[in-house]
């Protein structure tokens, strides 16, 4: 039985785009945890905090836990080559792109939305990348 093309469901194509870009970092993202998860576990990089201080710790709230074991604090692990280059830096690394993977979608479906005719939707798109990207860095704490 043939479906009337009348009736098919119309996908915008700021949609796709998003929905083309989610997939693609989705799993470049997961692939990425994994290779850091591994990295840290096997110690094939050297970690700040070695598993076992971790667990020792875990009962601790987490600001006695990162005083203690002086693990690093915000994005602290990126303030040097030495520092960046452990397997718990990786692994917050890949936490990190996990978490920016809507940023990245709503800059590309921003234009889409500009090309569509839907100028009001690409501000909105461009408003909450400024936002997420504040909150992001931290500047407006303390």
């Amino acid at each position: 039985m043939k479906q009337d093309p009348s009736s098919k469901s119309h996908v915008q194509k700021e949609q796709l785009a998003y929905a083309g870009v989610l997939d693609k970092l989705s799993h470049f993202a997961i692939l990425f945890l994994a290779g850091s998860y591994a990295t840290y576990i096997f110690n094939l990089l050297p970690p700040k905090v070695s598993i076992a201080d971790i667990a020792a710790n875990w009962h601790l709230r987490a600001p006695v836990m990162q005083a203690k074991l002086n693990a690093p604090l915000g994005w602290s692990f990126m303030s040097n080559a030495e520092s960046f280059w452990r397997g718990d830096a990786l692994s917050y690394l890949a936490i990190i792109i996990i978490c920016m993977i809507p940023v990245v979608c709503l800059l590309v479906s921003a234009p889409a939305f500009f090309r569509e005719k839907r100028p009001v939707f690409g501000v909105i798109a461009l408003v909450q990348v400024l936002i997420l990207l504040v909150a992001a860095t931290g500047i407006l704490v303390r």
